[in-house]
């Protein structure tokens, strides 16, 4: 014996504000997260619209932003680690929008 489902669920889309809101809740779980691992790093203001721009889809909502701001932020550390730093500063998006770094004017 099966159940069929034979109603569609509509979601009304997320504001502006519930994208920023969201994001800067898994932004915080990041930061908490390398902070536990000794990287102490400080997001400045224009990360969060950064993060909701790449990691909100329109279709599938704010359910990517957690890999996105994973992997962007992820992305930035390691960098700073392989360039020999500590990988704690400003967390900052980079000169050409494409990606996060990591400055030392902390």
């Amino acid at each position: 014996m099966f159940a069929r489902i034979t109603e569609k669920l509509v979601f009304n889309r997320l504001s502006y504000d519930n994208q920023l809101e969201i994001a800067s809740l898994l932004l915080t779980n990041e930061l908490k997260f390398f902070r536990d691992k000794g990287h102490e790093l400080a997001p400045d203001e224009s990360v969060l619209p950064f993060l909701v721009r790449r990691g909100f889809h329109p279709k599938l909502g704010a359910r990517p932003m957690r890999d996105a701001i994973e992997k962007l932020i992820g992305d930035a550390v390691s960098t700073d680690l392989l360039t020999g730093g500590k990988a704690s500063g400003k967390l900052a998006v980079d000169e050409s929008g494409c990606f996060l770094s990591i400055q030392k004017s902390f």
